[in-house]
């Protein structure tokens, strides 16, 4: 069986590589299309919808598409090559080479490895163009790293970079031999252990804190005088560490409030209208709060039973879960709350289709991610009024008290419009390239 799926894949291909040829783009246009909505991988195939789109000189629709399938196979020559040519096209002639030389190193075909050279040579000669691309290196724990890979692969065009998953100190020794700029994600251990090396002295170093570090002894177990730049994503999270560390001689370090991006691409919309479905995203801990959603929800369901509430996530604080349980139990809920498990990217998106409100309750936040994520998708936000969320929310979004969230949720006013453009208007993921890019380039 699996044979015979093979075998239609592959000749599947040929008629797309036939139809390209032939120059019968629409047909080959509707045939990449159904050959997707069976296969929903294919690194050849992505190479051939990109041809496609460049042959109708849609050339930034075409990157789009190559910047996917090099996120799988980042040494694809043909994924590298049409890049390469890509970017040529668009006179990038820096980032036309960089693709072109990697290109180059997965080659197997010494005319084309001929064409290649002949094709860098005359840009370098033409256009003045050198390259010598600087090296980052981004240290991370395992499954910590959510917010990391939307900036690696934007500036990888600009910067040859390295993603390690620390499980041994000596990881970072290495990584920071290599690199030119080590860049050390969440202020753990990591960045502990990465400062207090004698190599840090002879490196640019950035530390991006994201929140819970503030409220531990990592801060405070640095040695920044060895860093040049800390990010920190939220002005709150800022104003702790600045007070938390006064004491403390950072040398140079320079601070920057930088806000976590959404990649808008990646949420589409949903236009949704007044309805019953409340739902939470993310972890089950103290931090959440998550009794007031519960009271918030209770008041609702009273109201009309038809309200339901469905909490998509997993549990990092035992307690908190059992009274979740609890209350469930003692206020005969077990037909109107759900538990959805921990969703991954593709899943969270189907989830926010059949949800309403995002109901965050937290006794802290900065932009809340899973607040940034729903509005994307069109889904109205009921916020707690907690420290840090009025830096990136505005008042009509935010409740003081039960009652408050009861007649936001239970009002007339649904604009699902509204809340995407929100986020497209103040933490799209361009505004956070730009911002690190800044940050990254006037390094010294």
């Amino acid at each position: 069986m699996q044979q015979d799926f093979e075998i239609l894949k592959k000749q599947i291909k040929s008629q797309i590589s036939n139809l390209i040829n032939d120059n019968k783009l629409e047909e080959a246009n509707s045939l990449i299309s159904e050959y997707f909505s069976i296969v929903k991988e294919d690194i050849e195939v992505y190479s051939m919808k990109a041809i496609v789109l460049m042959l109708e000189n849609k050339f930034h629709e075409a990157e789009k598409v190559l910047k996917i399938a090099i996120a799988i196979d980042k040494y694809n020559f043909d994924i590298n090559y049409n890049l390469a040519y890509l970017n040529e096209k668009l006179k990038m002639y820096d980032k036309a080479i960089y693709y072109y030389e990697i290109a180059l190193l997965n080659c197997n075909d010494k005319d084309i490895e001929k064409q290649i050279n002949n094709s860098i040579n005359y840009i370098k000669d033409t256009y003045k163009i050198d390259i010598h691309k600087k090296k980052i290196v981004f240290f991370v724990k395992q499954g910590m790293d959510s917010f990391l890979n939307d900036i690696i692969n934007g500036i990888s065009d600009e910067y040859e970079t390295r993603k390690i998953i620390v499980t041994e100190y000596n990881h970072i020794d290495e990584g920071m031999k290599w690199a030119d700029i080590c860049w050390f994600e969440w202020c753990d251990e990591l960045i502990g252990y990465g400062s207090r090396l004698e190599l840090s002295k002879k490196k640019k170093i950035i530390c991006r804190i994201h929140g819970y570090e503030v409220y531990t002894e990592f801060i405070r177990n640095v040695n920044w005088k060895n860093v040049n730049e800390l990010i920190i994503v939220a002005p709150h999270i800022r104003r702790i560490f600045e007070d938390s560390t006064e004491d403390i001689d950072k040398g140079k370090l320079k601070i920057n409030t930088v806000f976590c991006g959404v990649n808008l691409d990646a949420y589409p919309i949903n236009n949704k209208q007044k309805g019953f479905n409340l739902g939470y995203l993310g972890y089950i801990n103290f931090k959440k709060n998550l009794p007031l959603t519960l009271d918030i929800f209770k008041k609702l369901h009273d109201i009309d039973n038809k309200y339901k509430l469905y909490f998509a996530g997993e549990s990092q604080d035992e307690r908190t879960f059992r009274y979740i349980q609890y209350f469930v139990k003692e206020n005969e809920l077990y037909n109107s709350v759900q538990f959805d498990g921990w969703k991954d990217a593709k899943s969270k998106i189907e989830w926010f289709k059949k949800i309403n409100y995002m109901v965050i309750s937290s006794i802290d936040e900065g932009l809340c991610y899973a607040a940034a994520e729903s509005m994307s998708s069109g889904v109205k936000p009921i916020l707690h009024n907690c420290e840090g969320i009025k830096d990136h929310y505005p008042q009509k979004y935010i409740f003081n008290n039960v009652e408050e969230a009861v007649s936001m949720i239970i009002s007339d006013e649904y604009n699902s419009i509204e809340y995407r453009k929100f986020i497209q208007d103040n933490y799209s993921l361009s505004r956070e390239y730009n911002n690190i890019r800044e940050i990254i380039k006037n390094l010294k």
